[in-house]
């Protein structure tokens, strides 16, 4: 037996859980590789991660000895839908990751081959000029800020921005030694380097950069030794004048559980965000799209579609891709009809199902090793009562049911109670940025079930 994927399935089938919590935490887990001692597993949110680590943990090492004889530490990467991550088998002797990265090899592939993250293919408008700007003089090696640090929400175009630094770099100066990595490869690389004694290998991989790109620095958020590193790392690149660009999807202050003095590195430069691209970006986002394709489509069409999908730009590049693979298969031009159905299947995809508060109780009680029975009674012990509060105020902000009726399902509870809660948790979220967090990533996780 050496494939992981079925030594892991046996480890779950060996964990005692109620169905419910197997279902929300155990059954979404991706079994990556076991790598020596240490077994890799990928979900799908940093709240999940936490979980895991904090109540399973000890139940899957448990599991692991057991079916393997020896003991096995656990590694829990979080799914970034921009970086695909192939599956592998037992491979007792870990490597670093080659300098081509998870990320760059989706650079190569998400969009076919007639797409190149580039700064020409990059369409610049008020919502992210400052952050191309930046990027743009990091790339010529004209930049004045190091480092400089770029955040949005996800699919906005940061990750694009990164990869066009590292192929205009490529172009003209092929000289320049460049590191483009994410948190999760930097971290696993890390992991490796001291359980296999190869730091020697790791500090000349990061320290040698001329260049450092690091994509989604948020996940270093509870790292502790892993942080340390990037500080070091971080150290010696910016004091041999050496250029740093980092991303994330919020700014450095809001990271939760990392060290003030990497935040203070992180804050040295520039901070630049990419907002929503403004109607007239989007456009010519489409336009731009379809023209690599060689699609010809009208104006009418592209606005409409631009008026209607104003999330991100993965939205519309999705859009295109989908009109062209259309209009090749029907061998017609792209109507409005397409567009209409297309818009509408993009548009119903990101329609979060309906949220009950069976979900939200369970979901809360099995993080803090409650029953949901015990968060709808009486008791009152600090624990339970956390919990409870926690669990009323997210059912208050993900099922708009009215306080009366959130009462009710919280064993009969009274009007005045829930609006206590939901003020209590209020008030943390306003004072404490990392709890803020983790209710945020609660919030989406149970939104995403």
């Amino acid at each position: 037996m050496n494939s992981f994927n079925e030594i892991f399935e046996m480890v779950k089938n060996n964990i005692t859980i109620t169905e419910i919590a197997k279902k929300t935490w155990i059954d979404p887990i991706e079994p990556i590789a076991l790598n020596g001692n240490i077994a890799i597993l990928k979900v799908g949110a940093p709240f999940i991660k936490q979980v895991l680590e904090d109540n399973y943990g000890k139940m899957f090492k448990k599991n692991f000895k057991e079916i393997l004889g020896f003991d096995v530490e656990l590694d829990i990467i979080c799914e970034n839908k921009s970086l695909p991550i192939q599956k592998v088998i037992v491979n007792p002797i870990p490597e670093l990751q080659d300098d081509i990265t998870m990320v760059e090899k989706l650079v190569q592939s998400e969009l076919g081959s007639n797409y190149k993250h580039t700064f020409d293919t990059f369409i610049e408008g008020e919502s992210n000029r400052l952050a191309y700007s930046a990027c743009k003089a990091a790339a010529t090696g004209n930049s004045t800020a190091n480092p400089i640090y770029i955040y949005s929400e996800p699919g906005l175009g940061k990750t694009h921005l990164l990869s066009a630094i590292k192929n205009e770099l490529n172009e003209k100066r092929p000289y320049v030694k460049i590191v483009f990595t994410c948190a999760d490869t930097f971290i696993t690389d890390f992991v490796n380097a001291i359980r296999y004694d190869k730091m020697t290998e790791f500090k000349r991989k990061y320290r040698s950069a001329d260049v450092l790109l690091i994509d989604d620095v948020q996940f270093f958020s509870g790292k502790e030794e892993c942080q340390q590193e990037l500080f070091n790392t971080f150290n010696e690149l910016h004091s041999n004048n050496k250029q740093i660009v980092l991303t994330s999807d919020r700014v450095p202050k809001e990271i939760g559980h990392i060290d003030k003095r990497l935040l203070s590195r992180f804050e040295w430069g520039l901070i630049a965000d990419i907002g929503i691209p403004a109607l007239e970006t989007r456009i010519a986002i489409i336009k731009r799209k379809a023209n690599l394709y060689g699609l010809k489509i009208s104006d009418h069409i592209v606005t409409f579609m631009a008026q209607k999908l104003k999330e991100n730009i993965r939205q519309l590049e999705g859009a295109i891709t989908k009109i062209n693979s259309l209009s090749l298969v029907e061998e017609v031009e792209p109507t409005m009809s397409m567009a209409q159905n297309i818009v509408k299947e993009i548009l119903e995809e990101n329609i979060p199902t309906a949220i009950t508060i069976e979900k939200v109780i369970s979901e809360i009680a099995s993080i803090y090793g409650f029953t949901g029975d015990e968060l709808r009674s009486k008791k009152r012990s600090a624990g339970v009562s956390t919990a409870r509060q926690i669990a009323i105020y997210v059912v208050h902000k993900t099922t708009g049911l009215s306080y009366s009726d959130i009462g009710k399902e919280f064993g009969g509870r009274d009007h005045s109670t829930v609006v206590y809660a939901v003020n209590k948790v209020s008030g943390m979220i306003k004072t404490d940025k990392s709890y803020r967090h983790t209710i945020d990533d609660l919030i989406k996780n149970v939104r995403n079930m």
